[in-house]
């Protein structure tokens, strides 16, 4: 920033913005109640960027007026909009008023409607002016990506890193337009964490030569007054400076981009970049290290909720040995593969966190972040998109097995466990570590397989003592030596992070992957069987899923998505599919992921999986449902969720999945396979309030419903279009 920009921003002590990520949820009192400060309690709506102007705005004004606002609805929307954006009575009504707010919706709208041409209408000048005499310009959403002078209109993270800016909405790329210029700090970008926004961000700011920029995510904001800036809400801001940045002709190479990751009471000075942590901030104890080693992630960069998670790893990660850590993601059509790394730099960066009523919060100033991209060989393709095993230096022989469990073997009648003893052999160790009582749980199943003539042995291993057991050689070699190994069910989170304890595979680990590499059954029950998968299903329902997408934890609304140990590389797999109608989920987190298959085993049903995970016998009461997901056929990034040509098969007992082709190897009669679709397609209808594809545009809108279409494709086969409103409150 020069002198000049400098001294001209530190001479405007009365601009007030409230610049909020999208998703402003009405029970946001924080927030509210900033904007009713700034605002000295009175606000006039503009629904301009909306689809359902009228129907929004009342809404909008009406939650405002909860807050105690004195607030009115401008008619600066609709069809005449533009003659309205002309019209003095309007502006008259923004001077009456002192502040304003914009909802969600189309930015460009906004921009078109109060400054076509670029020639500034009434109502425009009036917000000016009613913002340099102290009032608030608060938006959400297209209301935040309006304030910058560089506007962001359309785009994900990875068409913007492969295909560049363009100026063809049909062409593959991001688009680029001018903003109002409220906000003259850099670029804003918005929904930033939820919808893995940074690769854009960078582009928008390379493309422009702008050297600052500003992602805040949803149900969060960044309010400005003068030249301070404070984060309030949910999440926070990412802060990027580019300042010191190179990149690549091409603009998909990027590194030394500066950045700081800004939580809930964080200040910033927006023209020096000084960041100054908010109340109860404090530097990571020794004692709250949580991870020595990256995660080796194979999760979608650019997903919702990934590139946070990869830096609380890092905040509380171990400086001395685990500093850098990454991931990355594939545009299949052009086979570009795009990573992101971020660091930590020693003597440089902070990192600091909170313990609140509401979990964990963390601020990480100036960081570093790189982007790169190459293009993948057809080889290199189809195993990154077939292959997410975790390798732990062995690979599973030909007498390998997994048993995924879709319940515990206990419950029912016993035949399940029956069922699971008949594919293992020898004395059987059990892990119960998901369990939050492992000693009871382990006993419980030590009894039970007494009754059958087998032997069970507690490991003892818990998430408490696992760095004790993992120093205990005569243990591990124990565990390596096992024909059989069983993980209970419960938490599976609780099993992942014992195994693979902060960050770090752990001895025991490793040698259970040593175990199953010598010809060992390893077997998952109930959640545990989730977490034997590459990517781990973690909390949610589906109607969740589809409504508000990945979540990062399950404190918030949403599907919680999370590594997961890999022994599986066949896909995401899920569990108790009838009893806790989970089959959106599954569909929605292939989805999110990128990831081909995913297997949802019905209670008292098993899958095996044979030593190289290319076929699975299926076993027990119900079966298994295999989801198929076309990436090419899938809108994630909007305020929709829109899948087309999911395809679902179910496995009976007797049957077998070709996991290569992806088909069902039939034994069974593929009526009662259909019959098992239905029910679970039902369900999934009656729990999300699907319409039928066909239902008129306008009924659609007004429940704001999910519209679902069937086709049976015969042979136990059916195919869902499944169009669905993300919760996109502004």
């Amino acid at each position: 920033m020069s002198f000049y920009d400098w001294f001209s921003l530190r001479d405007e002590p009365s601009r007030r913005l409230a610049v909020i990520g999208g998703r402003l949820e009405d029970g946001n009192a924080d927030i509210y109640g900033e904007m009713h400060r700034l605002a000295r309690g009175r606000i006039l709506v503009f629904p301009t960027a909306s689809g359902e102007p009228q129907e929004v705005g009342v809404e909008t004004v009406q939650v405002f007026q909860a807050y105690g606002f004195e607030a009115e609805l401008s008619p600066v929307y609709g069809p005449e909009a533009a003659a309205a954006a002309c019209n003095p009575a309007n502006a008259e009504q923004v001077m009456r008023l002192g502040s304003v707010y914009f909802t969600g919706g189309n930015q460009a709208t906004i921009v078109d409607t109060l400054a076509p041409g670029g020639v500034e209408t009434p109502v425009l000048a009036a917000i000016r002016a009613a913002n340099a005499a102290g009032g608030l310009v608060a938006g959400s959403s297209a209301g935040a990506a309006m304030m910058s002078k560089v506007m962001i209109v359309g785009g994900t993270s990875l068409d913007a890193i492969v295909n560049g800016v363009t100026e063809d909405p049909e062409k593959p790329g991001m688009l680029l337009s001018e903003g109002l210029d409220f906000f003259p700090f850099g670029v804003v970008d918005q929904h930033f964490i939820k919808r893995g926004r940074l690769g854009r961000l960078i582009v928008a700011m390379a493309n422009t030569g702008v050297q600052k920029g500003f992602g805040i995510d949803e149900n969060t904001a960044l309010f400005v007054d003068g030249r301070r800036g404070r984060v309030v809400g949910e999440y926070g801001a990412f802060i990027l400076d580019m300042a010191d940045a190179q990149f690549d002709e091409r603009g998909r190479t990027f590194q030394d981009i500066r950045f700081s990751y800004l939580d809930n009471g964080d200040e910033i000075d927006l023209v020096r970049m000084k960041v100054t942590p908010g109340p109860g901030k404090r530097r990571v104890r020794l004692a709250e290290i949580a991870y020595r080693a990256p995660a080796r992630s194979q999760r979608n960069v650019f997903g919702a909720y990934t590139l946070y998670d990869l830096l609380g790893r890092l905040v509380l990660g171990d400086p001395l040995v685990y500093s850098v850590d990454h991931a990355s993601t594939v545009e299949l059509k052009t086979s570009m593969a795009v990573t992101v790394e971020l660091e930590r730099v020693r003597g440089q960066s902070r990192n600091l966190v909170a313990l609140t009523e509401n979990g964990f919060r963390m601020t990480a100033v100036n960081y570093r972040a790189s982007v790169m991209s190459e293009k993948l060989s057809a080889a290199r393709l189809a195993n990154r998109a077939t292959k997410l095993q975790r390798d732990y230096g062995v690979k599973p022989g030909p007498d390998s097995r997994l048993l995924l469990l879709g319940s515990s073997p206990l419950s029912g009648s016993g035949a399940m466990l029956k069922e699971m003893l008949s594919h293992c052999q020898g004395d059987v160790g059990i892990l119960a570590a998901a369990s939050s009582e492992p000693r009871e749980t382990a006993r419980s199943i030590i009894d039970a397989l007494r009754v059958h003539g087998r032997t069970g042995i507690d490991l003892g291993v818990t998430i408490d003592n696992v760095e004790h057991c993992s120093l205990d050689k005569a243990l591990v070699e124990q565990i390596s030596s096992l024909k059989t190994i069983f993980l209970p069910g419960g938490n599976q989170v609780r099993l992942v992070e014992s195994l693979l304890y902060r960050g770090e595979e752990t001895p025991i680990l490793l040698a259970i992957a040593k175990a199953h590499a010598n010809g060992a059954a390893i077997i998952g029950a109930s959640g545990s069987a989730s977490a034997l998968s590459r990517f781990m299903i973690a909390g949610g329902s589906s109607h969740e899923a589809f409504r508000f997408g990945v979540s990062t934890d399950s404190g918030h609304h949403g599907l919680v998505l999370q590594e997961g140990i890999g022994f599986f590389g066949g896909g995401i797999v899920d569990q108790n599919l009838f009893s806790s109608r989970r089959l959106g989920r599954l569909i929605v987190a292939c989805a999110e992921e990128g990831v081909r298959y995913g297997f949802g085993v019905c209670e008292e049903s098993i899958m095996s999986v044979r030593g190289d995970g290319s076929l699975i016998d299926v076993f027990g009461r119900y079966g298994v449902v295999l989801v198929e997901v076309d990436p090419n056929q899938l809108v994630l990034q909007s305020d929709t969720f829109a899948a087309q040509g999911v395809k679902l098969s179910f496995a009976l007992p007797g049957d077998q999945i070709d996991v290569v082709n992806g088909t069902v190897l039939r034994n069974s009669p593929p009526e009662q396979a259909t019959a098992a679709l239905v029910r679970l397609v039902n369900e999934l209808v009656t729990e999300c309030g699907a319409l039928p594809l066909g239902t008129p545009l306008t009924e659609v809108l007004h429940r704001k419903a999910m519209v679902m279409g069937i086709t049976a494709l015969g042979d136990g086969m059916v195919s869902l279009d499944i169009d669905s409103p993300r919760d996109d409150r502004t």
